[in-house]
C-alpha cells in the first residue's frame, strides 16, 4: 500500500510540474507540442495562462487601467488598425496541425467559429495617401478575361470584379482577390516558388473560373508544371464545347491537362514535375451563385458565410504527407454548392488553406471577421502573408465575394 502511495504521489508531482511548464511556455512564448492528443492538456494550460495574464494586467497588479465605458472602436482586436496591417497568427495553430502531417482537429458538426483570443498591440502600417479618391474609395478594375500568376522568384497578385450587371438576366457582382507568395522555405534555400493561381471570366457563359495549383517540391520543374496546369485548366473550361457541363466534365478536364503536360515535351524527355490542382466554376445568379469544384490533391476549397467556414474540397486524412497529383491522378473529387449573397469562396494551396479549420484555427477566426466584405488588395496580400513561422511553404489563395445583388458595389 505504501508503495502505491509513493508511486501515485510521484506521478502527481510529475504531472503538476509538466502542467506548470506548459503554462509558462504558453504564457511566455505561445508554443507547445502540436499532436492531437495534447488538445485537452493545452486547453487546461490556456485557461490557467489566461487567468495569470488577467491578474497581471489588473490595475491592482500595476497593469493598465480599464478602458472608459462606451462601445469599442471598429476592429478593436489589436490585429488590423488600418489598411495594410500584417495579419499575425499566434502559434496556437500548431495545436491543430501536427508537424508530421495528418488530420487537424476534426470538422465540427455546427461549424461555429470560436471567439477570438486576445493578441498584443501591433504597430499599424498605413498606406500612402497622396490624395483621397473622389468617389470616397478606390475604383475596382474589371477582371481580365484570363490571368495566371506564378510564384517563381517573386510574389504575384491580381484583383477585379466580374458579373452581368445589365441585360435581361442581371446577376450578383463577383469581386475577386488572388495572390501567390513565395514561401520562406524556398526563399531560405534559394529556390523557386512552385505555386500558381489564375482566374478567367467567360462572358458567353456568364461564368467565373478559378484555379490554384501547388507544385510538388520533390520534383524540380513542378513550379512550371503548376503554372501550365492552371493556364490549361482555364483555357479548357472556357473553350469546352456547348452541351458539356463543367460539373460533368471533371475527369475529362483533368485528363486533358495531364495529356497536354506530356505532349508538350520533346520525345524521350521525362516530365520532371507534378502538382496538386483545384478548379472551380462560379455561376452568378441574382440570388447568389452556384459553385462546382473539382480537385486532386491537398489544394483545397472553402466557403465562408455568416462567420462560419465550411470545407468544400479537401483530401485530409492520410497517415503521412503523401498527396495525389496531376498528371499521376486524373480523377478529381467533385462537389457542388449553392452559396448565398455575402458568402466567400476560397481556393488555396496547402501552405495557406492548411491553416484553416472550422473551429480552433486562429487564421480562420480572424479572416471570418476581416472578410465580411472584400478587403483591399493590399490587405488581402497581407492576409495571405500572415505571420506564423510554422507555415513556411508557398502560399496561394484565390477568393471571390458573392455580391448582394445585380451591380452590387461591395
Amino acid at each position: 500500500m505504501a508503495d502505491l502511495v509513493v508511486v501515485t504521489t510521484a506521478l502527481l508531482v510529475l504531472a503538476g510540474s509538466a502542467l506548470l511548464a506548459a503554462v509558462l511556455l504558453r504564457h511566455r512564448f505561445g508554443v507547445g507540442p502540436a499532436h492531437l492528443g495534447s488538445r485537452l492538456w493545452w486547453w487546461v494550460a490556456d485557461r490557467l495562462a489566461g487567468i495569470r495574464s488577467a491578474r497581471a494586467a489588473s490595475p491592482s497588479r500595476g497593469g493598465s487601467e480599464a478602458p472608459p465605458p462606451g462601445p469599442p472602436p471598429p476592429h478593436d482586436d489589436g490585429v488590423f488598425r488600418a489598411s495594410g496591417v500584417r495579419l499575425a497568427v499566434l502559434a496556437e495553430a500548431d495545436d491543430a496541425y501536427p508537424p508530421g502531417g495528418g488530420d487537424p482537429v476534426p470538422w465540427s458538426a455546427g461549424g461555429t467559429v470560436a471567439p477570438p483570443r486576445p493578441v498584443d498591440e501591433r504597430p499599424a502600417v498605413h498606406r500612402l495617401l497622396v490624395a483621397p479618391p473622389r468617389s470616397g474609395r478606390e475604383a475596382e478594375p474589371r477582371l481580365p478575361a484570363r490571368v495566371v500568376a506564378g510564384g517563381g522568384w517573386h510574389s504575384s497578385l491580381f484583383h477585379g470584379w466580374c458579373g452581368t450587371a445589365e441585360g435581361p438576366r442581371p446577376t450578383v457582382r463577383l469581386v475577386v482577390r488572388a495572390a501567390t507568395l513565395r514561401g520562406a522555405t524556398h526563399a531560405g534555400l534559394g529556390t523557386e516558388g512552385q505555386d500558381a493561381v489564375g482566374a478567367a471570366w467567360d462572358e458567353g457563359r456568364s461564368a467565373l473560373y478559378l484555379a490554384v495549383a501547388d507544385g510538388l517540391g520533390s520534383l524540380p520543374r513542378s513550379g512550371r508544371v503548376a503554372a501550365e496546369a492552371v493556364n490549361a485548366a482555364l483555357h479548357l473550361c472556357a473553350s469546352r464545347p456547348e452541351g458539356i457541363t463543367f460539373a460533368g466534365n471533371g475527369e475529362r478536364l483533368f485528363g486533358a491537362i495531364a495529356d497536354g503536360m506530356v505532349r508538350a515535351l520533346p520525345e524521350g524527355v521525362r516530365l520532371d514535375g507534378a502538382c496538386t490542382l483545384v478548379v472551380a466554376e462560379v455561376l452568378p445568379r441574382f440570388d447568389g451563385a452556384q459553385v462546382t469544384v473539382h480537385g486532386v490533391g491537398d489544394s483545397e476549397a472553402w466557403a465562408l458565410y455568416a462567420d462560419r467556414w465550411e470545407p468544400i474540397h479537401h483530401e485530409r486524412g492520410g497517415a503521412d504527407n503523401a498527396t495525389r497529383d496531376v498528371p499521376t491522378h486524373v480523377r478529381p473529387l467533385t462537389h457542388t454548392y449553392d452559396l448565398p449573397p455575402g458568402a466567400v469562396l476560397l481556393l488555396g494551396s496547402d501552405g495557406f488553406a492548411g491553416a484553416l479549420d472550422t473551429t480552433v484555427s486562429p487564421l480562420a477566426r480572424q479572416l471570418a471577421r476581416e472578410w465580411r466584405t472584400p478587403p483591399s488588395w493590399l490587405d488581402f496580400v497581407n492576409h495571405v502573408g500572415f505571420v506564423d513561422d510554422y507555415w513556411a511553404d508557398d502560399r496561394s489563395a484565390a477568393a471571390v465575394w458573392i455580391g448582394e445583388g445585380a451591380g452590387d458595389e461591395q
